[in-house]
């Protein structure tokens, strides 16, 4: 039974890591080209997945933070949106910054 769930384990792994590697982006493949990393995940499929999450896949520039290379999110809603603040400071009428006196 051990046997059997290692072996479900390190299929898991190494299916997680062929679509991973597949679905990274150019820059953000280490040390061999992606056709390398897809072969030696499913030829190896323990040793394989653990190089690619290691040392194959290059992170985010810049540290922590959890960024994973995104760009910065835009504002959540309209209240957080500077530019829908100052359409709204406009329609009213009112000049300065928005605040009330």
């Amino acid at each position: 039974m051990l046997r059997a769930v290692l072996v479900l384990v390190a299929l898991g792994l190494a299916v997680y890591t062929v679509l991973d590697v597949l679905r990274s982006r150019d820059e953000e493949i280490a040390v061999l080209p992606r056709t390398a990393w897809v072969v030696l995940c499913i030829v190896l499929p323990v040793l394989g997945p653990v190089l690619w999450l290691t040392v194959g896949r290059q992170r985010a520039e810049g540290g922590g933070g959890g960024g994973g290379g995104r760009p910065p999110r835009g504002p959540l809603g309209p209240d957080d949106d500077p530019t829908f603040l100052r359409d709204l400071r406009d329609l009213d009428g009112r000049p300065g910054d928005g605040t009330r006196t």
